[in-house]
This record gives structure tokens, C-alpha cells and sequence, in this order.
């Protein structure tokens, strides 16, 4: 997968509506443990976290036509989301997973097929930054519709991979890596790209270098868990290790996605890469001290835009 063709040489580029920002992907209830569920999915995630550091974001993907969609997209709403590309499918349900906690990390029972499984394309043109992941291309519908707003738009792609199994092969993640401005994954992401049994993180900035040299990626956001994350290639070189400590562990739902979020962020504001990797650091330690990966106070996340 390669960002292609200029938007002017793609059938739906004349006369569709420009947007800074993309958000493609899908969009799911998280359901704990005791009957709560809390709106999730990465790419919502990341949308949300967005619109909490002050932008507008066009998200796209499809929900039910059921009482779980509408309130989905009353929420968006009221987070003052653009809904334009929110679809409604009448074939299927609004996406749900089951989350089980053990020793504070979680494992995810994903429903399918549900309706972001089937994202139509849109009448949209991305200039600055597309964002996505792979769970959603899961499905070739949504695949094919992603790979059109692509080719026809000149923005930056930001790969946020987010593996889980068994909702992908390693033919579709290398196909999607290839071209990357921007891929960010955990250090096993990092090696089963690569081939790898294991790879050390105090190792990884090699490995993270041979997957930009091998697939022609343009920045890597590598993260670690505790041991931290890393930036590297052409934005700059970056390292904040240790992770920050959280205060304290609710769970770590989302933690990844607020780091995205918060990464996008300071690209669009030109920060350096030195001060990306601690900031988001920072709020992804933030994000874990509460349940799931976001928060409706606004105040959460304007507090936290200029760590």
C-alpha cells in the first residue's frame, strides 16, 4: 500500500469537499467487565482525542441502524465531531467488543462482521493527514474505500497498526506499511513486520531504522510499554524512556490510541519530535488512570495540550 496519485487525477476529486483531517476506521462499544460499555475503537479514539486538543476532524466509518449508532452519533454531536462521514448500515449492527482485564492488561473479543466492516467511500479530500488503522480493512469494502480517499488525496498517511489477531495476515499489514509517512506501532508489531522472534527495545531503534530502509516509511513512532517509546526518521530522532508512571491503573484501554492522538497533534503544531514522544508520554500515562480511552471534560485535554 502506497500513497499514490495526486487528487486531481481521481474520478471523485472534482467537486468533493477538502478537509485538513481524516479519520478512517471503526467505531465500537468496549464492553467491560460488569456490564459497562464505553464508545471506543482506535480510530474513534483518536477523533475524540483530536477534537478535545481544539480540531476538526472528519471521521468516517458506519454504524447500525439501531439504538447503539444513534447514540454514537448523538455523542459526536454533542463533542461537536463532524458526523458527515458517519454512515448508517441497514445490513448491520453497530460494532461491539468484549474486553477482558488480567494483570492490568487487556484482551479483546471483536464482533464481526458489523457495520464498519462495510465503510462506503466518500465525497471527501484530505489535504494535511489521514489516519488509520488495520482492523478496519479487515473487510475489502472498507478497504477499497479507504484506498480510493487515498489516491485521490494529497495528505500524509499516519499507520497507527494496532494488530488483533486473528483479524489480519501479514500479507495486508506489510501491503499497508509500505509508504507510511507516518507508522506507529508497539515493539511486537515492530517484530512480526519484520519477521522477528523478539526484539529488544533497547535494540529497536536498528530495527526501527532497517523497517523505514526495507518499506520505504518516512517516520517510525515506535512504543514500549513501560520501557517507553522513540521517534525516528525524517521528522527527527527522539527517545523518552522510562514510560512516565501513571498516578494509578485503572486500565490501559486506549492508552495507545491517546498516544496517537496526541502525536498528531503535535505534528500539526510543529513540535519537535523530542517534545511529541514526552508529551504524549505524558498523557498516555493520564489516559490509564481512568476507564477506557476517553474522557468528555474538556478540561482533561486542554489541560494536557501543552505538557
Amino acid at each position: 500500500m502506497q500513497n499514490k496519485d495526486p487528487k486531481a487525477k481521481h474520478p471523485l476529486s472534482r467537486g468533493a469537499s477538502s478537509v485538513a483531517v481524516v479519520v478512517f476506521g471503526e467505531v465500537l462499544y468496549d464492553c467491560f467487565p460488569g456490564g459497562r460499555r464505553v464508545l471506543g475503537g482506535a480510530p474513534f479514539n483518536v477523533a475524540w482525542g483530536l477534537r478535545g486538543f481544539g480540531y476538526q476532524p472528519l471521521f468516517i466509518s458506519s454504524v447500525g441502524d439501531d439504538e447503539g449508532g444513534q447514540n454514537i452519533r448523538n455523542k459526536m454531536i454533542d463533542w461537536g465531531i463532524l458526523t458527515q462521514g458517519l454512515q448508517t448500515s441497514a445490513e448491520y449492527a453497530t460494532g461491539e467488543v468484549y474486553i477482558t482485564i488480567k494483570d492490568d492488561e487487556p484482551t479483546y473479543e471483536i464482533c464481526g462482521p458489523r457495520a464498519w466492516d462495510a465503510i462506503d467511500d466518500v465525497a471527501h479530500v484530505a489535504e494535511t493527514l489521514i489516519y488509520h488503522g488495520l482492523l478496519a480493512l479487515r473487510n475489502d469494502h472498507s478497504k477499497r474505500s479507504l484506498q480510493s480517499l487515498i489516491e485521490r488525496s494529497s495528505a500524509k498517511r499516519f499507520f497507527d497498526v494496532n494488530l488483533r489477531a486473528p483479524h489480519y495476515s501479514l500479507e495486508v499489514l506489510r501491503e499497508w506499511v509500505i509508504g507510511a509517512d507516518w507508522l506507529k506501532l508497539n515493539i511486537d508489531e515492530l517484530s512480526i513486520v519484520l519477521g522477528m522472534e523478539t526484539i529488544a527495545f533497547a535494540d529497536s531503534e536498528i530495527y526501527a531504522r532497517k523497517l523505514i530502509d526495507d518499506f520505504g516509511v518516512e517516520n517510525v513512532l515506535l512504543t514500549g510499554g513501560s520501557q517507553g517509546a522513540m521517534i525516528v526518521g525524517r521528522y527527527g530522532q527522539a527517545l523518552c524512556s522510562p514510560a512516565p508512571e501513571p498516578e494509578r491503573i485503572v486500565d490501559t484501554v486506549g492508552a495507545g490510541d491517546s498516544f496517537s492522538a496526541y502525536t498528531i497533534h503535535g505534528i500539526l503544531s510543529g513540535f519537535s519530535a523530542d517534545a511529541i514522544v514526552r508529551q504524549a508520554s505524558h498523557f498516555a500515562s493520564k489516559v490509564c488512570a481512568m476507564q477506557g480511552a476517553t474522557s468528555s471534560s474538556k478540561e482533561f485535554y486542554t489541560k494536557v495540550k501543552h505538557l
